[in-house]
């Protein structure tokens, strides 16, 4: 069954559990469909804050570290969030590992960062369009990968009204491999909302210089530097809890 809202169309029945309904949608843009999925708390009886969930590299839509946000939001703060696939990742190419040759590619192709921007700009406003949200109290949420993509997104992105990002910087190896580093510098002097940075202290990937680098060309006015021991795929509960409860605190209000 399938069930459409503005340029979003549902896929499939709703899944409930607990108190938390979830379902896989599309958003058609230029005609090339955006896969994503949708959590939202399955009792709604007003308009939600949205946060948007980009997720990391080898990663997906629905990967372990997305289900948990997008099940927290939903269940512990009645706050929907989406996550969308990342390009030739999930349903848009499957891949699995950052040491794929077809995730090198990704990072060849040279406009790649602006449609990611694309993709994310069309979700959102297809999002928008529903009942369950509420337009005004957007959020990102997007480490590693979901900083690469997301950074440049909430820098030309009005709705957005506050932002976790992190675990990416101007240099290491993940920049090198990338060639990430012109976007991050250009977007991040753009980036003027409530904006929470993580770093891992000891990323193999991104270097803490580079790291805090960026943090430092962000312009947003209220902006937290929150750096943790450990390698780049590491998270601790408590780093989690941190930045879940950052954007409670600024789509609440």
């Amino acid at each position: 069954m399938t069930t459409t809202a503005g340029a979003l169309a549902f896929l499939g029945e709703t899944v409930v559990e607990g108190r938390v309904a979830e379902r896989r949608f599309e958003v058609l843009r230029e005609g090339e469909p955006i896969p994503g999925i949708l959590w939202a708390p399955a009792a709604v009886s007003r308009a939600a804050p949205l946060v948007l969930l980009g997720h990391g590299g080898s990663g997906h839509k629905r990967s372990d570290r997305m289900l948990e946000l997008g099940i927290r939001f939903a269940r512990d703060r009645g706050f929907a969030a989406a996550a969308i696939d990342g390009p030739g990742h999930g349903d848009r190419g499957g891949l699995t590992s950052t040491d794929d040759p077809a995730y090198r590619a990704i990072w060849q192709r040279p406009n790649n960062v602006p449609e990611m921007v694309a993709d994310w700009r069309a979700a959102l406003a297809a999002l928008s369009e529903l009942e369950l949200v509420d337009a005004a109290r957007v959020g990102y949420w997007g480490l590693s990968m979901g900083t690469m993509f997301g950074l440049p997104f909430v820098a030309t992105e009005p709705r957005i009204r506050a932002a976790v990002l992190g675990k990416a910087g101007l240099t290491g190896s993940s920049v090198d491999r990338s060639g990430i580093a012109p976007h991050l510098r250009e977007a991040a002097p753009n980036v003027t909302c409530p904006t929470y940075f993580h770093v891992q202290w000891d990323d193999e990937r991104f270097d803490r210089y580079g790291s805090l680098f960026l943090f430092d060309q962000i312009a947003a006015a209220e902006k937290e530097l929150h750096t943790f021991p450990g390698l780049h795929a590491e998270m601790t509960p408590q780093a989690l809890e941190s930045s879940i409860a950052f954007l409670a605190r600024h789509l609440s209000a």
